[in-house]
């Protein structure tokens, strides 16, 4: 049942977010679960009318705490002094998101030049705070900016500053630590890889941007693989094997742990991203689910990292492109490739081929809809240059992860650097003749649109279980049905 309570927590936020007033989702909701009662007039259907209207209200009252209205008098041009919260380095330019002390809100300022600010430091910024304003991409979908930069607690932008240090942070946070580490592990891989090779294998491993040039990342988007720049769930599967590997000799709980640590060491070295806080969170389930000899069931592991969003980012849930990817393409693989699997016996599971064909053109097909949504730009090249990325992902991950652990031994760390680096041009090469391939430019699609078209898709595939699971609901609400009136009472005087 905590897909239904999830399903009803969101549908509540989403009608709050349409403009909708509390009240009136309160009266909605009060009469859908007063005619789901009425239906079945039981114990059980007035205990799931209530806790439905409680879980719809909880979710439109928690998206109207964190509808946060920033006053006119922040957007200026003026000296701001705050708190760095984060840092973000580029290779053209630096992003650091700091809270301004007047209002106690958080602005991302865009600097020219490489900084040493790290969060926790006190800063100064001049310039002129602009409210964040949608956008027609390049393909002419307009890109909602403000409640992008809303989901990640970013008020306003700063797009040309005068940035100065004041003091350095001393209390020692966990940000502060993860972005040194973040940043060390990538000078080391610098060290050993040669550009733009290492920034490739620093976003597999920490999610670090610092090192990949924008043509770079633009191949990967127009060859459909930008998403192996950034640390997801194969690669917190990657880097649990990996552990598996090198802690065999020790107890099973005692390497669970070790395990469920570094996966949280990980999450936030890459600076705590959509898609690795989602594959963290369903990781460390697994790993619990082990522990305590409980079965792992992957699509209940999703649905609790999706609460978990809910609960600490409530507009990521609906603004952030990269958080819908990252669950769309979760649910396919724990839910829909196992139900279309029979389709495709006729390739052989030697090597994993049935798998890696299923992943590379069921996806995108899966995609679609939300592609015609975001972009409508579809790569041909993506089936080709998804199953060459997920033959070489590991191995380049692998690697990197071999070249950090020997990084104290030199000779031996050039040696694997060198052979890692021939690969990973080999790996843009391919992608660069991928590229030549044409793309497709899909019609617009309305996010009610692609609402209604999955719901449609998952009401066809999953329509003999959505049948048994309603029957069977059925069941449990009449089993205990309302005490009624006997034959004989009646008849009495």
């Amino acid at each position: 049942m905590s897909e239904v309570f999830t399903l009803l927590l969101l549908f509540g936020a989403l009608l709050y977010r349409t403009g909708i007033g509390i009240v009136t989702i309160l009266i909605l909701s009060a009469l859908t679960s007063a005619f789901f009662f009425s239906n079945f007039l039981s114990r059980k259907a007035l205990v799931r009318s209530v806790v439905m209207v409680i879980t719809i209200i909880t979710g439109a009252v928690f998206m109207s705490i964190h509808d946060v209205h920033t006053p006119q008098a922040f957007f200026a041009s003026r000296i701001v002094t705050g708190t760095v919260e984060s840092v973000d380095r580029r290779l053209d330019k630096t992003l650091l998101v700091v809270q301004d002390n007047a209002y106690h809100q958080n602005i991302q300022v865009t600097m020219r030049s490489d900084s040493a600010a790290l969060p926790g430091d006190t800063v100064q910024v001049k310039g002129t705070i602009d409210r964040p304003t949608d956008f027609l991409t390049d393909t002419g979908r307009l890109f909602p900016y403000q409640q992008y930069l809303a989901s990640k607690d970013i008020a306003g932008t700063v797009p040309i500053a005068q940035v100065t240090s004041i003091e350095t942070g001393h209390s020692v946070s966990i940000i502060r630590i993860a972005t040194i580490a973040r940043f060390h592990i990538a000078e080391l891989l610098s060290r050993y890889i040669s550009f733009p090779v290492d920034g490739i294998i620093a976003g597999m491993i920490v999610g670090y941007q610092g090192n990949i040039p924008s043509m770079l990342q633009d191949l990967f988007r127009t060859t459909g693989v930008l998403h192996v720049l950034v640390l997801s769930g194969e690669n917190i599967t990657l880097l649990a094997l990996f552990l598996a590997i090198v802690l065999r000799s020790l107890p099973f709980h005692l390497r669970s742990v070790l395990t469920g640590v570094a996966i949280v060491m990980v999450v936030l070295i890459s600076g705590a991203g959509v898609a690795a806080i989602r594959a963290g969170v369903m990781g460390i389930i697994a790993l619990s689910a082990g522990v305590v000899r409980r079965s792992y069931v992957p699509f209940r592991a999703l649905t609790i990292s999706v609460l978990f969003f809910f609960f600490y980012a409530p507009e990521s849930i609906f603004s952030d492109p990269g958080f819908h990817l990252s669950v769309l393409a979760t649910l396919f693989m724990v839910i829909v490739l196992p139900k279309i699997e029979p389709w495709f016996q006729w390739i052989p599971k030697k090597y994993s081929l049935r798998e890696l064909f299923m992943l590379a053109t069921c996806v995108p097909l899966f995609m679609l809809p939300y592609t015609m949504y975001f972009s409508g730009l579809v790569p041909t090249a993506s089936p080709f240059a998804n199953i060459m990325m997920a033959l070489m992902t590991s191995i380049l991950m692998l690697s990197g992860a071999v070249i950090l652990t020997v990084s104290w031994l030199p000779p031996l760390a050039h040696l694997i650097g060198t052979l890692v680096s021939f690969m990973g041009n080999t790996v843009i090469a391919v992608l660069h003749i991928l590229n030549t391939l044409p793309q497709l430019n899909t019609p617009p699609l309305a996010w009610w649109g692609v609402i209604a078209v999955y719901l449609f898709f998952f009401g066809i595939l999953f329509r003999s279980e959505l049948r048994q699971f309603w029957y069977d609901q059925k069941l449990q609400l009449k089993s205990s049905s309302l005490p009624q009136t006997s034959s004989s009472e009646q008849e009495s005087p």
